[in-house]
């Protein structure tokens, strides 16, 4: 069976995705690679599709050799919405095992997902990663929660562990369905979230603490090795808040490799947030540009 990474772009050049393409390249992952492209330049679609992925657009403008699409929306909760679209529509879908969806400006691969979540996975159909902070101890997320959502479920939310939306994977129609019952979610809230972000982490969040998610999806720790988000566990300027709130240890970071581990030494599949580290972010873009 083969498995599918799927990433979302807008507007950006072929430099800003390089380290998301060539680490995935680097990591071994043999399956199918899929890019849904908003606003795009022709020849972002032509690397890409030289590079193998399977790209899903929208209008074509040839006049400005662009992939377009509308201007006024946010990709952070469109992008579901598509994923769904485009995943439904594929031929033999039962060929397809795990789903892969991570942001793409600031995530790289550093191990084989496909791996990861054939040995930790088990008999969970979704796999969502920690920001190894509560929500009422992240400013950020407890805003977008409340303004998302409202003050009830703000409330009996914000003692859960936050759960990231730009690394989420799981089996083939699980994953899908997801998507759409996040593009859903978000019927009543407002598309872009005042304080920055869409409302889909927090209806992520949200869903995965309804009995039916709940029961069937694996939570794993930052120490697990699947993702590391570091916005809350790394980032420089925050780390000194975040830290007495952090619900594990916070990941290691070698400065001259790039590598990114778990307390324990363990590689992490994923690295997400990696902007957000200045010194780690110079050596990333030099590693895979």
């Amino acid at each position: 069976m083969k498995d599918i990474v799927v990433g979302c772009i807008t507007n950006y050049t072929y430099d800003k995705i390089a380290p998301w393409v060539n680490s995935l390249e680097r990591s071994g992952f043999d399956g199918l690679k899929v890019m849904i492209c908003y606003n795009i330049g022709y020849d972002v679609v032509e690397k890409l599709t030289e590079r193998g992925f399977t790209v899903f657009g929208f209008k074509r403008n040839d006049e400005q050799k662009r992939l377009e699409y509308k201007n006024d929306f946010n990709i952070c909760l469109d992008r579901f919405s598509h994923i769904a679209y485009f995943f439904n529509k594929l031929e033999n879908k039962e060929q397809y095992r795990y789903v892969i969806s991570t942001d793409v400006k600031d995530v790289i691969f550093q191990t084989n997902p496909s791996t990861w979540l054939e040995e930790n996975i088990g008999v969970k159909d979704l796999n969502v990663a920690s920001e190894s902070i509560r929500y009422k101890d992240e400013t950020w997320g407890d805003n977008n929660l409340q303004l998302s959502f409202g003050p009830l479920i703000h409330e009996r939310n914000r003692e859960n562990i936050i759960y990231n939306a730009g690394t989420i994977a799981g089996k083939f129609q699980p994953f899908v369905d997801l998507c759409d019952n996040i593009f859903l979610a978000c019927g009543g809230a407002p598309q872009n979230v005042p304080g920055g972000g869409g409302p889909d982490q927090a209806a992520l969040n949200v869903l995965l603490n309804l009995s039916a998610y709940k029961n069937i999806t694996n939570f794993a720790p930052s120490e697990s090795g699947y993702a590391a988000q570091l916005g809350t566990t790394a980032d420089p300027n925050k780390i000194a808040t975040f830290r007495p709130f952090l619900t594990e240890a916070e990941p290691m970071i070698d400065y001259e490799t790039g590598e990114v581990k778990t307390s324990q030494g363990k590689l992490f599949s994923i690295v997400h947030q990696y902007d957000r580290v200045p010194k780690l972010k110079e050596v990333i873009e030099k590693k895979f540009k």
